[in-house]
């Protein structure tokens, strides 16, 4: 798994490798295991015969772009940095022609991510990059990829790519560094501006290291401050660390809560004994529903109100949680 550190999404990225559109395609001499990054895990099994556009080496391997048609109906979600992947647990074959007269030249793994090209009836045009090893290729196609130039004298459309090196990310051309991406992290080109490239990367990081990045952010309001002021708390954004009691629903008495609007009685935040009151979104609902009594959790939420009648309980509206 490629550690990926960031505290923006957008970025430049400099010294990836970029795939000429206009490269010629160049057939396989053997079969070969297509992988996500040098060395990476395997994504799809090709051929021989099958063609491909070669890019460029590292070592042992080149990477090349597959393209091909799929059966649509075996289409799952967006994956990575991928709008699309094969769902279900069989391999997904790919022909060269939207047709089952179309030859078979490989198979994609489940799970694995694609960019979608257009359809045709049933019908799926897909691509992959992928690296495989050199020797799948004869030495014309070898050669081609030893002679790619880097992405700033190669026009072409923005797409999925790897980093062929751990970099810096910056805020922009010539900015300040503000991360870095693993080698072999998958990225989505977004824009170009001479020798940089606008990137979009997606991963996961740990709930405990994030915070909202939102100008309302209030890091350090206990529930005791906002119910000493809350008029001057109120849209507040906190981050805490609360147990959860139960899940319930709004009766009329709750005058700050629409009826029947559900939920989580809880207890903090942290070493503070204090009852809270967290409205859960519907996008929330199943989620909060999951946790059983006495979970300890992180939770994001807007301070809705810091003394609710009638009683004075804070009333926050949840906007992330998750198991501590």
């Amino acid at each position: 798994m490629h550690v990926v550190r960031a505290r923006h999404l957008f970025v430049a990225l400099l010294a990836f490798t970029w795939t000429a559109s206009a490269s010629p395609q160049v057939a396989l001499i053997a079969a070969a295991e297509a992988r996500n990054s040098p060395g990476g895990s395997v994504v799809a099994s090709l051929l021989p015969g099958a063609r491909v556009t070669p890019g460029s080496a590292a070592g042992s391997e080149i990477r090349v772009v597959i393209e091909g048609w799929v059966d649509e109906s075996r289409l799952a979600g967006k994956t990575d940095t991928f709008p699309a992947s094969v769902g279900g647990k069989q391999a997904l074959r790919i022909r060269a022609a939207p047709s089952t007269q179309g030859s078979i030249f490989g198979a994609l793994r489940p799970g694995a991510g694609l960019v979608t090209l257009g359809k045709k009836g049933t019908w799926m045009h897909v691509r992959r990059a992928a690296w495989i090893a050199a020797s799948s290729l004869n030495a014309e196609g070898a050669q081609s990829a030893a002679q790619q130039k880097p992405a700033s004298s190669q026009p072409g459309p923005p797409g999925s790519l790897s980093a062929t090196r751990t970099s810096k990310l910056l805020s922009s051309p010539n900015g300040a560094a503000v991360g870095e991406v693993a080698s072999g992290a998958i990225v989505q080109a977004l824009a170009r501006d001479h020798d940089w490239v606008r990137v979009r990367l997606e991963g996961w990081v740990r709930q405990r290291d994030l915070a909202p990045a939102d100008s309302t952010f209030a890091a350090g309001l206990s529930a005791a401050d906002i119910r000493a002021d809350p008029e001057g708390t109120r849209g507040r954004v906190v981050r805490w660390e609360v147990q959860l009691l139960s899940l319930q629903q709004a009766d009329p008495l709750r005058h700050d809560m629409a009826r029947d609007e559900p939920y989580l009685l809880a207890k903090g935040p942290g070493s503070e004994n204090a009852l809270l009151y967290l409205a859960v979104p519907p996008s929330l609902l199943a989620e909060a529903r999951n946790f059983p009594p006495l979970t300890v959790v992180i939770i994001t939420a807007r301070i809705r109100s810091g003394r609710s009648e009638p009683v004075g309980t804070p009333i926050l509206d949840l906007k992330s949680i998750t198991r501590r």
